[in-house]
């Protein structure tokens, strides 16, 4: 156990992992059925996006950041009984979600941010400690996203509703990227989101959510969807395609500007949360899988290459997004849809916990 809680991506990456594929598989058990087999925060209609995001896409984060800072600045970012107050805090926040749909505001509100205020504090001191101000950005993404959180459950609960990895692979020259063409892929999502969180506070009961169909955010959406079509345009190289660890990353970072554009769109087109699955299980779900089968064996010692059940997990989860993307917008939300397509990515994630879990629970097989 030890061992478990010795860095940061071992306790978080199983967590999200394991979390997603139980939870998918409740998604879909409910869809089908109707079947109320919890009682969360906010339904079940609020329940799955929010926990996707807030929980598992969170755990990964957590755990990857944890583990870059400390490789960035040298120092230790959580010690063993800090992750294990970590570990505590994610999962009586995932409970708290699942079952607690009847708890005061303040209790729920608060559980849910505990957790990445904990975290940013941990990468941020060593940050701070090494003069690392240009990387404080990580610390302060968690924080901004705690802060769309909470407004979110406010809101509810009142009823208002790659290329570094191609290089370093392929021996090629990682491609220079400008400044201001990084800028395009960051600073709308940035004004969108301290947007919304605005919007939060002026609008009525039931309008949360109502300016992403404004045309500003549909202009900052395409700006967005260009500039990481743009990114995606300049990192291909064939070599990619030959090496599975490769070609995933730069399939499922294709469901960001995707996912983007549909968004932009969507208005006038008409598709429902089709742009934002192609969002998160098409890009998030997809580039997570991906970076935690690299980062698991890369930081464990191991060669980074894929077996058997890491490119199952990968073609399944890539199936998925496509019936919830694709498949419902040729087919409409048909129930079957939806619940194939969250079968197949609770397999993704549970084949990925399962090929990982001893990985997680070893020590590093060169360690002394």
């Amino acid at each position: 156990m030890p061992v478990f809680f010795s860095i940061g991506f071992r306790p978080f990456f199983a967590s999200g992992t394991l979390f997603a594929a139980i939870a998918l598989m409740l998604w879909g058990i409910f869809w089908q059925s109707g079947s109320n087999i919890l009682t969360p925060v906010g339904g079940m209609l609020f329940w799955h996006p929010h926990e996707l995001l807030m929980g598992f896409a969170q755990a990964i984060i957590i755990g990857f950041l944890l583990t870059a800072v400390r490789n960035w600045t040298g120092l230790e970012t959580a010690n063993p009984a800090t992750l294990c107050l970590l570990f505590a805090s994610w999962w009586g926040a995932r409970c708290i979600m699942a079952l607690g749909a009847g708890l005061p505001l303040p209790v729920i509100v608060i559980s849910q941010l505990i957790t990445p205020f904990l975290a940013a504090l941990c990468i941020g001191v060593p940050i701070i400690q090494k003069r690392m101000w240009r990387n404080l950005f990580a610390p302060s993404l968690l924080l901004l996203v705690a802060l769309l959180d909470g407004v979110m459950l406010i809101h509810i609960e009142t009823k208002q509703t790659l290329p570094l990895f191609t290089a370093n692979r392929l021996k090629t020259t990682k491609p220079v990227e400008s400044r201001p063409a990084l800028m395009l892929c960051v600073l709308p999502i940035i004004l969108l989101i301290v947007g919304l969180i605005g919007e939060s506070l002026m609008t009525h009961p039931g309008q949360w959510g109502s300016g992403i169909a404004s045309w500003p955010a549909q202009c900052l959406l395409g700006i967005v969807s260009i500039a990481h079509a743009y990114r995606l345009f300049r990192w291909h190289t064939p070599g990619i395609w030959r090496h599975p660890m490769l070609w995933s990353l730069f399939v499922f970072y294709a469901g960001i500007p995707a996912g983007f554009a549909l968004l932009a769109l969507n208005p006038h087109l008409q598709l429902g949360s089709v742009p934002w699955h192609m969002l998160t299980v098409g890009a998030m779900s997809g580039l997570i899988i991906s970076m935690v089968t690299r980062v698991s064996l890369g930081h464990t010692g191991r060669v980074i290459v894929h077996d058997h059940i890491i490119l199952t997990a990968f073609f399944c989860l890539l199936a998925s997004a496509l019936m919830r993307t694709l498949g419902v917008a040729l087919f409409s939300l048909h129930p079957h849809l939806i619940l194939g397509s969250a079968v197949l990515a609770s397999i993704s994630m549970a084949l990925i916990f399962l090929r990982f879990t001893l990985i997680w629970l070893r020590p590093r097989p060169d360690a002394a």
